[in-house]
């Protein structure tokens, strides 16, 4: 087995993995530009599924906002007007609640273009 820093393959875990490669690849820039991506981040055209998982992968990347309340809000500011009119953000809930609804609205949406 190969030895990496002391620490022997089969005893590392993929935390610990994914840890030390940021921690030694990838810049503090990296992080301030998926960053900016994020807080940028608009629906757009893309789908509900491209949107939400553009937006997780983003927000991997922003460790400092810990609070639900924040991440919907980060995630509801990049719906469509549309979408935001139907989701009503009044108390925090599961981000994963608004993707649901997201979804919904969005395939309601889309047979009715299709219709």
């Amino acid at each position: 087995m190969n030895n990496v820093r002391g620490i022997r393959e089969e005893e590392l875990t993929w935390m610990e993995f994914e840890r030390d490669f940021r921690k030694n690849y990838l810049s503090k820039r990296y992080y301030d530009d998926r960053e900016r991506e994020l807080y940028a981040m608009n629906m757009g055209s893309m789908t509900v599924e491209k949107y939400t998982s553009i937006f997780l992968e983003l927000f991997r990347y922003v460790p400092y906002i810990k609070e639900e309340k924040v991440k919907i809000q980060r995630f509801f500011n990049g719906f469509l007007v549309a979408f935001k009119d139907k989701i009503e953000f009044y108390e925090p809930r599961p981000l994963e609640e608004y993707i649901r609804k997201l979804k919904h609205y969005y395939e309601q949406s889309k047979n009715k273009t299709e219709s």
